[in-house]
């Protein structure tokens, strides 16, 4: 199944003042399984239900740098327009 490879962040979502913040928690992505559970321990752990909340949100594929990506010098990814 392909979802099994995607990554999530950890949206914070702040209000403050009438106007709204959003922050990746911790920076990183994870899988489904992980970020489930962090999202979970955040919302239970939040004292300030009102003002801040969690989300998940998919991880574009051109953020994930866990494969190496080949750029040809003229700024192909194909080789075959060398």
């Amino acid at each position: 199944m392909e979802n099994e490879n995607l990554k999530y962040f950890i949206i914070k979502k702040n209000k403050f003042l009438g106007s709204v913040r959003y922050d990746i928690h911790d920076r990183t992505f994870y899988d489904l399984h992980t970020a489930t559970r962090k999202l979970l321990a955040l919302d239970e752990l939040n004292n300030e239900k009102e003002d801040t909340s969690y989300h998940l949100q998919v991880v574009d594929t051109y953020l994930d740098n866990s494969k190496d990506t080949v750029v040809m010098a003229n700024g192909s990814h194909n080789i075959d327009t060398i």
